[in-house]
């Protein structure tokens, strides 16, 4: 069994050599050296993977109820035991068991870029559709916890406590939480590929140009769900922003439902397979400090939209020059939310409600501190730590700290872990103030 970030990469090394053994391919560099390097950045210290997963990679087909799919897989991520094909070293493995989906190209090139992209959509549809047979049952209830956190960061708003609620919602609004659940559920989709992309710019574009192309032919099957959760070349990925483990919004809160990254692509691959894990087993994954993060560029806008009749999706792309990509910091260190002494009032009173404020005692606030309330309220949304229920907000997590430092400045943050660590760094007094909801 897997137990840690150098095994899981070293089975996939072992996946990949297979699957690129008939290419005369010598030099090309594989996962090998990206191995090499998380040995040597000693990342495995972070990433140590609880023991008694039971976690495999392998190679083989997916099942979804009794029918085996035709799409072979390069590598998958599972969990349990499989069925062994006939006398091969391949494995059939039903999806509910199967974490990740691993798809290995020497080049990827525009066609092979399609081909990966049509491969891998087909498994997320079944496994979509194989999530709504469920509700035949009805006593089945998915656990959601994680795509309600994600929908009320993106809206503000107050997310279903049941999936069966869904309907609940208006359709632009559901058309969004049934996404962010099934990129909770569903096998989590990696492209990794060699070449043919030297620049980001050229990786970025290279998939606008895919999907611009395919919704010019048909919109059919390029939903959210359907998009690969990670796309890795040459050091450059492209990632979700879809809560494993990436989020965001723009200032207008268009959700960023793609973004790309230019650095140490085997570490975000690391990272995305390790949430995927923890909410595989709703485990709390050994992170390690945490204390930096990566700066992703938001590549693709996702709008949810509706008609009378259905409801869909508008895409807003973004594409830019090498050189803007290249003047970015690749890497900044986590820090919780500054905010002004009208946000601190703004908390304070939510202390002295129980955890909630109505709208308008923040009007009041508002007021008092002579700022437009809307301009208010959008900076209270914009911190991704609160959301509307009714009349009143809340923060979105059941616990909120609130630390000041030595210049009295106030930071609040829902993570303790990380909190800690940044306070420790500047040498701040870990003197919190808690906001806990028990809901």
């Amino acid at each position: 069994m897997i137990e840690q970030a150098s095994e899981l990469l070293a089975q996939f090394i072992q996946i990949e050599k297979e699957a690129l053994d008939k290419f005369d391919m010598p030099h090309m560099p594989t996962l090998g050296s990206a191995y090499e390097e998380i040995t040597k950045q000693g990342i495995d210290q972070n990433f140590a993977i609880p023991k008694s997963l039971g976690l495999k990679v392998v190679s083989g087909f997916i099942s979804v109820g009794e029918e085996m799919l035709p799409q072979q897989i390069d590598g998958m991520l599972v969990c349990g035991e499989g069925t062994q094909y006939g006398r091969t070293k391949e494995f059939i493995y039903p999806i509910d068991q199967v974490l990740c989906v691993f798809e290995v190209k020497k080049t990827l090139n525009k066609a092979d870029y399609i081909d990966a992209f049509d491969h891998l959509r087909v498994i997320r549809q079944k496994f979509s559709e194989h999530f709504e047979s469920k509700f035949d049952d009805p006593n089945f209830e998915p656990e959601i916890e994680a795509a309600r956190i994600h929908f009320s960061q993106i809206t503000g708003k107050e997310a279903p406590k049941s999936y069966r609620q869904i309907n609940s919602l208006s359709k632009s609004d559901g058309i969004l939480f049934y996404s962010l659940v099934q990129e909770i559920l569903a096998p989590l989709s990696i492209i990794h590929g060699y070449g043919g992309y030297s620049t980001e710019s050229g990786m970025r574009n290279a998939f606008l140009d895919i999907l611009l192309e395919k919704g010019e032919v048909t919109g059919d099957g390029l939903g959210v769900p359907s998009l690969p959760a990670l796309v890795t070349t040459n050091g450059f990925s492209i990632v979700k922003g879809n809560g494993v483990p990436f989020i965001a919004i723009n200032e207008d809160r268009k959700w960023t439902a793609l973004l790309s990254l230019n650095r140490n692509a085997a570490r975000i691959m690391l990272e995305v397979i390790w949430s995927k894990i923890s909410l595989y087993f709703d485990v709390k994954m050994p992170w390690g400090e945490d204390s930096n993060v990566e700066v992703p560029v938001p590549l693709m806008f996702a709008v949810p939209t509706e008609t009378e009749d259905a409801a869909g999706w508008m895409y807003h792309p973004v594409r830019l020059k090498e050189s803007e990509l290249r003047s970015r910091k690749d890497v900044q260190q986590w820090q919780p939310v500054k905010i002004d002494p009208v946000m601190s009032s703004v908390v304070y009173s939510m202390l002295g409600y129980g955890g909630y404020i109505h709208l308008d005692n923040i009007c009041e606030i508002a007021v008092n501190n002579s700022v437009p309330e809307d301009e208010l309220l959008e900076k209270i949304m914009n911190t991704l730590l609160f959301k509307q229920v009714g009349d009143h907000i809340r923060p979105i997590s059941s616990i909120l700290h609130m630390v000041s430092d030595s210049g009295n400045q106030d930071f609040i943050s829902s993570s303790k872990e990380r909190l800690d660590t940044w306070c420790d760094r500047h040498d701040i007094s870990k003197s919190y103030i808690n906001l806990i909801i028990v809901d």
